[in-house]
């Protein structure tokens, strides 16, 4: 004899993974065409190529709020808050203009790095700031004229895995020291994070699609070493024996 309630109990499920599988179908079809209108939005007004690495809906997917980065240039990411049509509202312009002068501070950094032997990727945000950044034309020492009391916040992340030699830490104080140089009187807070080759890669492509760094996925990369130190009032905040004293008591990754 056939088991109908057997069948049907086979049928209501096959229909509930049916239903479940067409809804998330749905769902990605619904988020891709918002990610399309936005970056479609955004190339009209700002005329520029981008793309949404990142899209969560709010209030019923009323409303969007989506990580975007410049398709030529993955280091300058920004948020966008749009409508439930894609539709950014005012702030995009200016999370843009403010994004670029960051990335372009970054850059500052990786060359100091660089001209110090050591490879590094950086991604910079200020704090106390006065000033929006309204035009692309703004540079580095105009806003920090206009925000005389803000600071940078700088996480960087270096391809050099020891960092217990005083040669390593004098090369951070060394890049520290050279912007102060170049913006006298500059504020700067500064994580680094050290890692070994294979790290640094992995690392490398997660910081190209991320606004904000994770302290739990650097760890799961093989992160070495991180430490702590930056410059105000035109001296550095730690020394190279107090950077390598705080290391060996509180910082090592284990």
């Amino acid at each position: 004899m056939i088991n109908i309630k057997k069948y049907m109990k086979v049928g209501i499920l096959v229909m509930a993974i049916t239903m479940s599988m067409a809804g998330l179908t749905g769902c990605k079809i619904a988020k891709d065409k918002i990610e399309n209108k936005i970056e479609d939005n955004l190339k009209v007004e700002i005329g520029e190529e981008f793309k949404v690495f990142w899209l969560q809906g709010s209030n019923f997917d009323t409303e969007y709020e989506a990580e975007v980065s410049l398709a030529s240039n993955p280091d300058i990411s920004f948020t966008v808050y749009t409508d439930k049509y894609g539709n950014p509202d005012g702030s995009y312009k200016i999370s843009y203009y403010t994004a670029k002068l960051w990335n372009d501070f970054a850059q500052e950094i990786i060359k100091a790095f660089d001209a110090n032997g050591i490879e590094a990727i950086c991604k910079a945000s200020a704090g106390n700031t006065t000033t929006e950044v309204t035009s692309l034309d703004m540079t580095v020492k105009e806003y920090i004229e206009t925000n005389p009391n803000f600071h940078f916040s700088i996480d960087v992340i270096l391809n050099e895995s020891d960092a217990m030699k005083k040669e390593t830490l004098n090369k951070i104080v060394k890049v520290l020291e050279h912007e102060n140089e170049v913006y006298p009187g500059i504020s700067i807070y500064g994580i680094f994070y050290f890692f070994d080759e294979e790290g640094y890669s992995k690392s490398k492509a997660y910081y190209e699609k991320t606004v904000m760094l994770s302290d739990t996925i650097l760890k799961d990369y093989g992160l070495k070493y991180s430490c702590l130190n930056g410059i105000k009032d035109n001296k550095v905040n730690e020394s190279v024996d107090e950077m390598l004293k705080s290391l060996e008591d509180n910082n090592v990754i284990q």
